[in-house]
């Protein structure tokens, strides 16, 4: 009889026990909705960082804003809230570091439609990231895609011929006065100082020096007393290589901040960082110093992604004084 007796209870401790984990796990998947829910609704609105520059290669105050990785999303009827939060920041520089158009859009209409409203407002510059590339190149851009589409070896390879290529955004975005940067520069003037802006192609290691190599060294070592900006969209390059110099400033995104920011870990998974990369010494977002100079990197403005947690998008604005 003692033995039924506690075998009964066993089985009654057994049953709280279930009752107990069954609720656990219904109150973890409820608080996970939640926190879920409760980001996706916050993404609508994005966070706005300021980061401070100095250079005695500067007069006069620069202001830069940088755009990245909008994947075609939107903030207001026709981007109202983007554009006009922009305007009021009165930028001197706008640039675009990739992935404002996503690959999977049907159409290119509301990136080029933002860009003509903020091109009246600044002077903009467009470099593309692993999306535009996927939309309008039939191969990624490693060295070896490249050699084998063009026919090319280390003794024969003419890096213009990849420039050749057309496509449709890069026309609209000229014509609505944005300036699209294919391992290209150029040089715009702010005041009485002059600035020279790099957009990287070929962001992949493989590529990078094989076919920006020359252009981005003339870029570099030519008219040495203007203030050199960088921009890319993946910012592993900075990592694979360490020149004398990438620029005064350089710029990218890619990273979207790690997309879950765990708290006391950071961000929590890049593809080029995996797991807790900026535990790895990655390049993830924020600013980083990079050959003496400054690198920022964006977490961008996609605001759709319902795993983004704990990390609002970001609009990065960059001011560049003498001091």
């Amino acid at each position: 009889m003692k033995g039924h007796t506690l075998t009964t209870k066993t089985k009654k401790n057994i049953r709280v026990m279930k009752l107990f984990f069954i609720s656990l796990i219904f109150v973890s998947i409820a608080a996970a909705i939640a926190v879920i829910g409760c980001n996706y609704v916050g993404n609508r609105r994005f966070k706005e960082s300021f980061y401070s520059v100095s250079s005695l290669k500067v007069n006069n105050k620069i202001r830069v804003i940088q755009i990245s990785d909008l994947h075609s999303c939107s903030y207001g009827e026709g981007n109202r809230a983007l554009i006009s939060r922009v305007q009021k920041l009165k930028p001197d520089l706008i640039l675009y570091t990739g992935d404002i158009v996503d690959t999977s859009a049907e159409s290119i209409d509301s990136a080029i439609a933002l860009c003509r409203e903020l091109s009246a407002t600044a002077p903009s510059y467009y470099i593309y990231g692993n999306n535009e590339v996927e939309r309008y190149y039939d191969i990624p851009l490693t060295q070896e895609a490249l050699d084998e589409k063009f026919g090319f070896h280390d003794e024969s390879r003419q890096p213009a011929k990849l420039l050749e290529t057309t496509d449709e955004l890069a026309k609209s975005l000229e014509e609505v006065g944005v300036k699209v940067l294919k391992n290209a520069s150029d040089t715009i003037t702010v005041g009485t100082t002059e600035v020279d802006v790099y957009g990287v192609l070929t962001s992949n290691p493989s590529s990078f020096w094989s076919y920006a190599g020359e252009s981005f060294d003339a870029y570099l070592y030519s008219n040495e007393k203007h203030f050199k900006i960088t921009a890319i969209h993946e910012p592993l390059l900075f990592e694979e290589y360490a020149p004398e110099s990438w620029g005064d400033l350089m710029l990218a995104g890619h990273n979207h901040g790690g997309t879950v920011k765990v708290p006391m870990l950071g961000p929590l998974y890049t593809h080029d960082g995996g797991f807790l990369p900026a535990r790895g010494g990655h390049y993830v977002e924020g600013r980083y110093e990079v050959q003496g100079r400054p690198l920022i990197i964006s977490s961008g403005l996609e605001n759709i992604d319902i795993l983004r947690i704990n990390n609002p998008p970001e609009l990065v604005i960059v001011d560049i004084n003498k001091f």
